[in-house]
């Protein structure tokens, strides 16, 4: 890997040559005309390198500038601290990167003793230095596996490959991977990534370096499952990435009822690998003992697979996995928290009808009584509790859940959803900055804290916040083009920050891809509003609560749709929905 990284327009590489071979003449080396060895992506190739680099070089030229590549290299160098920019033809910069000081080379006439060169060579030499005593700070004081300085080691669980050469059995291979996961969130020792970003990897041919680079973390576990019948298959290694080492790896046979006995052997394995020392709160916080009917967790796995793209069809598919999960164990607390979140989703998203809203407080209800001690089922019973407006009674479910498992990242976000829709803006930005600290990988946290500064009329804090999260959103759609809220998100986040253009092309993919999903339509509203377009905007938040959307308390304090308050046309909308 190179000491530095030169981003670039191809248009511009005869200007970039002379400061390649300057570079080069004080001893570095450097990545910039890459070619790709055989059977290697091109993006993951670049990727790599990106994120190896000691420093990073971008050259700013009127073509450069209009290039979406480098202008996300140069905030993914800038969030990591390792941008040194330079400028030719008084070229103007992107918004995200004016604050950071950049060379003008315009006067260096290929000279690397110009005074103007000799100012980047210097700011290279001392980037390039601060690394190199990061790197070796970080070997002598991290233990293998730590995340450095914050004492917890970070880690990923990718999702199992199904091995069983039926497709139909993929919910229950993911489903292994998620269970696993959820286990190891419950012990402070570990930072897990979320299941959206070790997902994004699914079904692609990964390199676990790479993976761990765009995750940030230093862990890998990795798998497979073959099921055939009541018979399971399952194989499991734990990788260090820095080394690309197996850690620990093992095989079970095993007949399907086993199948939470391996799991709780896999996450023991696990802490044991990484040489942890867990309590016995600890060790019997990582049992799975949810359910000791396979048949009910079948369901349950076939239910929690269609709980995450927010869209009717799946919620009411989840809604009848869990209700065959729950009549066959009549106790499985988590299918009740997973019935009622699927409920409270529809009800704030979807459909807000008496029903929805009754079955989600009665599911809630149902999953705390039958496990007061699961942070899941007070999580769920927090929700549910909000969008039945008990905000007190919901406050203390939350606490609750936090208290249970400090890592739930559901617990912490939701509170926040919760403060924010009673409009406590300074209580929603302390739940969404521990959300984020959880899981850094989710943009939603990050999206909402930026919201609650804008509506705290924080402004330079609303910027900083969605600047740092575009580089987040940029690699989350890389990894998931289909996924409809990343790309109106993203489209929102975009156009505060000034991309215009990449934003209405985001807000136009979105709309075509879920233009009878309310929330869909609720979110390219808040857009349209920000952009000015208040009759359009308004008319599809009507089409949206026309199709279900009845979140009212969220309509009502959502800061994107502040212009939106006095026109009679919103007004009436706010109190049909009210």
């Amino acid at each position: 890997m190179a000491d530095v990284f030169v981003s670039y327009a191809r248009a511009d590489k005869a200007r970039v040559a002379p400061l390649v071979a300057a570079m080069e003449a004080r001893g570095w080396s450097v990545w910039w005309d890459p070619e790709i060895a055989p059977g290697r992506e091109f993006d993951d190739e670049i990727d790599a390198e990106l994120q190896a680099a000691k420093a990073v070089l971008v050259v700013w030229t009127p073509v450069s500038v209009a290039s979406r590549w480098v202008r996300g290299e140069a905030r993914d160098a800038a969030e990591r601290g390792l941008l040194v920019p330079v400028r030719f033809d008084g070229a103007r910069l992107p918004i995200d990167v004016r604050a950071i000081h950049t060379t003008d080379l315009d006067d260096w006439h290929e000279d690397s003793t110009a005074a103007c060169a000799q100012e980047c060579l210097q700011a290279l030499a001392a980037m390039i230095a601060r690394s190199n005593g990061a790197a070796n700070a970080g070997k002598s004081a991290a233990a293998p596996g730590a995340a450095g300085g914050s004492g917890r080691i970070s880690i990923c669980v990718l999702p199992f490959v199904n091995m069983s050469g039926d497709p139909d059995n993929e919910y229950f291979s993911d489903g292994i991977s998620e269970e696993i996961l959820n286990l190891l969130t419950k012990l402070p020792q570990l930072k897990v990534s979320s299941r959206t970003s070790s997902f994004a990897f699914k079904g692609k041919d990964i390199n676990i370096p790479m993976v761990a680079r765009e995750l940030g973390v230093t862990t890998v576990l990795e798998g497979s499952v073959r099921r055939a019948g009541e018979h399971v298959r399952i194989t499991a290694q734990l990788i260090d990435a820095g080394t690309d080492t197996h850690l620990w790896s093992d095989t079970y046979d095993r007949e399907m009822k086993d199948v939470f006995a391996i799991q709780d052997d896999i996450a023991h394995s696990i802490a044991d690998a990484l040489q942890m020392t867990l309590t016995p709160h600890e060790r019997r916080a990582i049992q799975s003992v949810a359910t000791d009917n396979p048949e009910a967790y079948d369901f349950y796995l076939r239910g929690r697979k269609y709980m995450y793209s927010m869209a009717r069809h799946d919620y009411v598919y989840a809604i009848r996995m869990f209700e065959q999960a729950i009549r066959i164990d009549s106790k499985y607390a988590l299918a009740y928290a997973g019935m009622a979140d699927a409920y409270s989703q529809m009800y704030r998203y979807i459909e807000a009808t008496p029903q929805n809203l009754e079955h989600a407080v009665r599911a809630s209800e149902q999953a705390v009584a039958l496990d007061p001690d699961s942070a899941e089922a007070h999580a769920s019973r927090g929700l549910a509790l909000v969008i039945s407006g008990s905000y007190d009674e919901a406050d203390r479910e939350f606490q609750s859940a936090i208290a249970l498992n400090p890592q739930l990242f559901e617990a912490w976000f939701y509170y926040g959803l919760a403060c924010t829709s009673q409009a406590r803006y300074e209580k929603a930005l302390e739940l969404y900055t521990k959300a984020a600290e959880i899981n850094p990988a989710d943009y939603q946290a990050i999206l909402f804290l930026a919201q609650s500064y804008a509506s705290l009329g924080r402004k330079q804090d609303e910027m900083r916040t969605r600047l740092g999260m575009l580089g987040t959103l940029e690699r989350h759609i890389r990894l998931n083009p289909h996924d409809t809220r990343a790309l109106y998100i993203g489209a929102q986040n975009l156009w505060h920050v000034g991309e215009h253009k990449h934003a209405t092309e985001l807000t136009e993919q979105a709309l075509g891809q879920g233009q009878d999903e309310p929330m869909v339509l609720y979110n390219v509203a808040c857009l349209y509003t920000t952009q000015g377009n208040h009759e359009r905007a308004i008319e599809l938040l009507e089409k949206a609560v026309d199709k279900g959307f009845g979140d009212h308390a969220w309509i009502a304090h959502d800061s994107d749709l502040d212009p939106l308050h006095g026109n009679p046309r919103f007004e009436a909308l706010l109190a049909k929905v009210r």
